[in-house]
């Protein structure tokens, strides 16, 4: 997955920088760019880390009600 947010960030980059005009773009350097592809794909991962936990407290969730409903049910 972290490739795919690498190549994510970077494309949102490209799309910044096409939107400058190049006197601009070549004045903010692509070192600075770099770290703007970085401080893009570190946000991503912290959003799908944050989902991936909610769907774990869910499905932690489901299984306590699972495991409740059978310990509890009468046959």
């Amino acid at each position: 997955m972290t490739m795919k947010q690498t190549e994510h960030a970077k494309h949102v980059v490209d799309s910044f920088k096409a939107k400058l005009p190049d006197a601009m773009s070549n004045d903010i350097g692509d070192a600075h760019f770099d770290e703007l592809a970085l401080m893009i794909e570190s946000a991503i991962s912290a959003a799908v880390l944050t989902e991936m936990e909610k769907a774990a407290d869910k499905i932690d969730e489901l299984a306590h009600n699972i495991r409740h409903f059978a310990e509890h049910f009468d046959t």
